[in-house]
C-alpha cells in the first residue's frame, strides 16, 4: 500500500545517482495506518486501487484529476487510468503506476477508483488489506501465529495423527471419492 497523499518531492522521479525510478516507501496493509484524507494505491498483481478518504483535500483531488474534480462525487468511477497532467503530483503517480506496469509485466495496468463510503470497489480494497482481520478470514498476524503453533506442534511430535482406518492414497485427499466408494 503507497500513501499517495504525502509522497516526497523526488518520489516517482528517477534517482540521479542510479537512474531508477524512485519508489515511495510502502505502509503496512491496515486500515490502522490510513491518515484522514489519505490517498492510498494498492496493486494485488490484477487489479490497481486508488483509495481516497472521505476527507481528501480538494486541491489533491485537482492536483491528481484536473480541473473540477474537486469532490469525491465529481470523479467519475469508470475511469481506469489518471489523466495526464502537468501537475507535479500527477506526474509522480502517473510514473509509479508506469513502474508497476513494467514490473508486472502486462501491458496494460488498469486503476479502480475506491472512494470511501462511494464505491464497491472500496470492499476489495479492504480485502486487500491483509493485516486486518476481514469477515472470518485470519489476519496476516494470526495466520502466521497459526502456522508457527503448528510447526511447533510437528516439531515436538504433539501433533494428533488423524486415523480413519483407510491408509489409501485417495483416503488423503477430500472431495475426490464419491460417497460410494
Amino acid at each position: 500500500m503507497i500513501p499517495i497523499h504525502n509522497l516526497d518531492p523526488a518520489d516517482g522521479f528517477p534517482d540521479t545517482t542510479t537512474s531508477h525510478l524512485r519508489m515511495p516507501p510502502a505502509a503496512r496493509a491496515s486500515f490502522s495506518r490510513v491518515e484522514p484524507g489519505g490517498v492510498y494505491l494498492l496493486d494485488n498483481g490484477q487489479n490497481c486501487y486508488l483509495w481516497l478518504h472521505a476527507q481528501t483535500s480538494p486541491n489533491l483531488l485537482v492536483d491528481l484529476f484536473g480541473e473540477g474534480m474537486d469532490s469525491l462525487k465529481a470523479l467519475n468511477p469508470f475511469v481506469s487510468s489518471l489523466p495526464v497532467l502537468e501537475t507535479h503530483l500527477n506526474v509522480q503517480v502517473r510514473n509509479i503506476l508506469e513502474y508497476l506496469r513494467t514490473v508486472r509485466g502486462s501491458k496494460a495496468l488498469t486503476v479502480q477508483l475506491a472512494r470511501q463510503g462511494l464505491d464497491g470497489a472500496e470492499y476489495e480494497f479492504a480485502r486487500l488489506l491483509i493485516e486486518d482481520r476481514n469477515n472470518e478470514a485470519q489476519s496476516y498476524v494470526d495466520w502466521l501465529v497459526h502456522i508457527h503453533r503448528s510447526v511447533q506442534l510437528e516439531l515436538t511430535g504433539q501433533r494428533k495423527k488423524e486415523s480413519t482406518g483407510d491408509n489409501s492414497l485417495a483416503s488423503n485427499f477430500s472431495g475426490l471419492r464419491p460417497s460410494y466408494w
